[in-house]
């Protein structure tokens, strides 16, 4: 919740995903309280064709919707300028080091933030095998020692039973979807934020070779 993270030991970090047209657009933010990642997740999905896409994908956006764990913005796509105010509000009052982003989309959302005079501390950071490597190795080394706390956050949890991992020929890894109607925007969301806390706190980092999530 926000006052978990308004209660953080010290500064938050966030990983945003923006989306093609109908998939999910995430914003992941993570601060310690206590030694342990206190997670909140925020997803935005386009209100037209929420029904289709939901039998299409196999999951409930629409109960999720229903139980404020997703967000619609208006029409057939992701609304940008509906994501930069409810960021707006999501941030206000938080104590925020990085917003991590991929630079796919972002000069639309950039022109709505601006528009707004919302000046964040928005760093680009890509999502291939150089970038995704470290960052997927600070949030396993935290969800293997108990130090995420996600609350079972359902678009979250489907996320990563979606994801599965790829590796270069050099052993770096980045995350890849399991289907072809998988969704692991909050999984991307939630590493890419990981990732910059890590860089931050100079977290140990350890691999791995399967993805859980607990």
């Amino acid at each position: 919740t926000k006052a978990d993270l308004l209660s953080c030991d010290g500064p938050v970090f966030a990983g945003l995903d923006l989306s093609a047209r109908t998939d999910l657009t995430a914003l992941v933010i993570v601060g310690q309280v206590d030694g342990v990642w206190q997670v909140q997740a925020h997803f935005w999905t386009p209100e037209q064709g929420l029904i289709e896409r939901a039998r299409r994908d196999r999951a409930p956006y629409d109960l999720w919707v229903r139980q404020g764990f997703m967000r619609t913005t208006p029409g057939a796509s992701v609304d940008l300028e509906r994501v930069a105010v409810d960021m707006a509000e999501i941030l206000a009052d938080l104590d925020v080091r990085e917003i991590a982003f991929d630079r796919w989309r972002f000069d639309q959302l950039k022109r709505e933030l601006d528009r707004l005079g919302l000046e964040l501390p928005l760093v680009a950071r890509g999502q291939g095998y150089q970038s995704m490597s470290p960052a997927l190795d600070a949030l396993e080394a935290a969800l293997l020692n108990g130090q995420i706390a996600h609350g079972n956050h359902p678009v979250l949890t489907m996320c990563a039973a979606n994801a599965t991992t790829t590796k270069d020929p050099a052993g770096n890894r980045k995350l890849d979807k399991s289907r072809a109607t998988g969704r692991i925007d909050g999984m991307q969301a939630l590493a890419t934020a990981m990732g910059a806390a890590s860089r931050a706190t100079e977290s140990q980092s350890v691999g791995f070779d399967s993805f859980t999530f607990v």
